[in-house]
Order: C-alpha cells, then structure tokens, then sequence
C-alpha cells in the first residue's frame, strides 16, 4: 500500500474520507479500488460500511480479497458495471476516468449504479478552458479533458448539485461531487 503523500494521507483521499463521513454514506460501491487503500479509509471512517469494490485487474482483486476479507471484491469494468440501476448510495471512482478514450461512457454506468451520489476525480486536474490532449506516461494511456467540456457533459446528467473540490480548477487533481437524489 502506498505510504504518505501519495497513498493513504493523500488530500484527495483525505477529502473522500470527510465526505464519507459527513454524507454518513452506509452502502458504497468503488470503481477502480486498486490495491485498497480507499477500501481502508471507508472502513476506517465507518466500521459498518457495506463496501464493494471493482477493479478491471485480477491481480488488484485477488490482492485485496487477500488483504481485506471483511470486504466485497470483484474484478469488472467500468463501461459494465455487473450491478442494477441505483444499487448504491455512493459511487466512488479515482484514477480510472483519465485513462479512458470516453469517458463519459464509463461515467454514465457510474451514474447509473448510483442512487445519490458519485465521487469521481480527474487525477490530472482539467484545463482551465480548452484543453484536450493525451500522452503516454509510464505505459499507461492519460487524458487530460477540458473543464467546460466535462462540466457540461456532467450537467447533462441533471444532477439536483454538482460541488468540485478544489473550487477552483488548475492543472492538478480535483474531486466532482454530483448528487442524484
């Protein structure tokens, strides 16, 4: 698991922790748990939280059931999530969506598992206005998408609120809270 900045006392993770705590989320589902380190911070927030987790790599799944059996893994991907339309209270996704040629497609099956709330980070922060590109970084294909062009795909979902953390958008990771209900 990752240490320090990068892993468990990560701001972003911090804020989804706080978040957790203050929208007192009870049944979640997180797309893209990796090696768990989320998965820690829900339990830790709330012992009694009904938690799901979904990675795309078998190794990811099969490390977490090893290291967290109080937990639900499953190995699946985000343009299919194997669950019912409003299955869970929070969906929670980080570090997924900037690797996907569309990712609006996968957010779409986020919103639909959902029934109040999704959490999705942009690890690479949003430009500022008009800002599209991708590049290859340590051998992973990496996005970076334009703000107003994912603001607007996201309102066309009709949210009843739509938050980002930080407040204002720069060339860094943000957090984007929609609430559905």
């Amino acid at each position: 698991m990752q240490t320090g900045g990068e892993g468990y006392d990560k701001p972003i993770r911090q804020l989804y922790r706080s978040l957790l705590s203050m929208l007192n989320v009870q049944r979640m589902l997180e797309v893209g748990c990796g090696p768990g380190v989320d998965h820690v911070g829900a339990v830790n927030t709330n012992p009694n939280i009904d938690y799901t987790g979904m990675d795309i790599t078998q190794q990811m799944v099969e490390h977490c059931m090893r290291n967290y059996p109080q937990g639900r893994f499953l190995q699946g991907d985000i343009n299919h999530i194997p669950f019912a339309d409003n299955s869970f209270e929070f969906v929670y996704c980080k570090d997924v969506l900037n690797h996907l040629d569309d990712w609006a497609a996968g957010f779409s099956e986020l919103y639909r598992v959902s029934q109040r709330f999704v959490l999705v980070n942009f690890f690479y922060g949003l430009g500022k206005t008009t800002f599209n590109q991708k590049e290859v970084l340590d051998g992973y294909m990496n996005h970076f998408f334009d703000w107003n062009e994912v603001m607007t795909t996201l309102t066309s979902f009709n949210p009843i609120a739509i938050t980002s953390y930080p407040r204002v958008c720069y060339h860094e990771e943000v957090l984007i809270l929609l609430q559905k209900s």
